[in-house]
């Protein structure tokens, strides 16, 4: 089975520079066009279920992308929301890479040491959900499915491609960056993962 994770599309949080987390923004004109453009080209890739996040950003991009799907059922899944920033939502991420004094900048820099601000999560508590998820949903559906498409985040993608790898904390930025309504293709076969 593919699993195809895709990042929502561009929220005006995005195009501020502001760190979302578990922040519910709505995608801008400028996401529903990128999600339309992406759904475009993967109108021939036939899926046969699809997950979301509940978060607005993620379910309009899951809308937009399985318009005229009728055969394709589409559900949510609080396992999907992004990591928890907690009281640091909302903040300047410029700000939050030139200040080493902010937990957050370890977060992006040396996430190895990253401690969450009051109210928000650790990468392992992320990496446990996605592996919640993994586990549950995907491994459930082998033998029933051949695609899933999963509408969700950036960090929440990056945790999939360190549990798939067993990438180190330390490495969990490592690889491209995840942009706006871009793909990441796991493969699971007999019950094992792995980056397409």
């Amino acid at each position: 089975m593919k699993i195809y994770l895709i990042r929502h599309g561009e929220t005006d949080w995005n195009r501020e520079l502001k760190i979302q987390g578990q922040a519910d923004i709505p995608l801008n004109e400028a996401g529903r066009k990128q999600a339309r453009l992406a759904a475009g080209k993967m109108i021939r890739i036939p899926v046969d279920i699809a997950y979301t996040s509940p978060l607005k950003r993620a379910r309009e991009t899951a809308e937009i992308f399985l318009a005229g799907r009728q055969n394709c059922p589409l559900y949510t899944n609080r396992l999907l929301r992004e990591i928890s920033y907690g009281v640091r939502e909302g903040q300047s991420l410029p700000l939050i890479y030139k200040c080493p004094f902010f937990r957050l900048h370890n977060y992006f820099k040396h996430p190895e040491k990253y401690l969450p601000p009051r109210g928000g999560e650790t990468i392992q508590e992320l990496k446990a959900r996605c592996r919640s998820f993994l586990e549950e949903k995907a491994n459930g559906y082998e033998s029933q499915f051949s695609s899933m498409m999963v509408f969700t985040h950036g960090a929440f993608i990056k945790a999939a491609v360190s549990i798939v790898n067993q990438l180190p904390d330390r490495d969990f930025w490592a690889g491209a960056e995840t942009e706006n309504c871009s793909v990441t293709v796991i493969q699971l076969k007999n019950r094992h993962f792995s980056i397409l």
